[in-house]
């Protein structure tokens, strides 16, 4: 039985070697009319954004097996980024409500004041904080950031961004 079972078990294997034109193509979570954030490479160091990359928000118009084709605003046309040329893709997940970004970056800006009362402490001090616990300060910090924090995501919602894992 083991020798009927060998001719198959080699075709398997050798099957699973063979490269297969999936591995070329993009994923499913990425669809036509989707707001999309691609990284392509940038020969020259820029003074925003990540090192030698190009960060270019877009449409997406289109896409083939190995390349998408990219609406960006203010142009006309489309523009075709070769798959492998994508050192990063993301998808927009779209700008929160105002009240739902007010709350995340409350909490963020709470945990930020927080640590930075409670390692600024000076009981000995006549400036803020002097606290003569250190807890009290963080108490403290965390409530200013987060009614700062609360704000400034109220007035400024952020759009969101998933990453899309890429076969290589």
């Amino acid at each position: 039985m083991l020798t009927m079972m060998r001719p198959f078990l080699l075709a398997l294997a050798l099957t699973s070697l063979v490269p297969t034109p999936a591995h070329a193509q993009f994923t499913e979570r990425v669809q036509t009319g989707a707001r999309v954030r691609v990284w392509i490479p940038e020969a020259y160091l820029q003074e925003q954004g990540p090192w030698r990359r190009l960060q270019l928000r877009a449409t997406l118009a289109g896409m083939s097996d190995d390349t998408l084709h990219l609406t960006v605003p203010g142009t006309l046309g489309a523009l075709a980024v070769p798959r492998s040329a994508i050192r990063r893709l993301d998808v927009s997940k779209g700008p929160p409500s105002r009240v739902e970004s007010a709350v995340e970056r409350a909490i963020g800006f709470a945990l930020a004041g927080a640590i930075s009362a409670a390692v600024s402490n000076d009981p000995a001090s006549t400036e803020w904080p002097h606290y003569n616990r250190t807890w009290r300060a963080a108490e403290v910090g965390a409530k200013f950031g987060a009614a700062l924090g609360a704000v400034v995501g109220f007035v400024l919602p952020t759009e969101r961004w998933r990453r899309v894992r890429l076969p290589r």
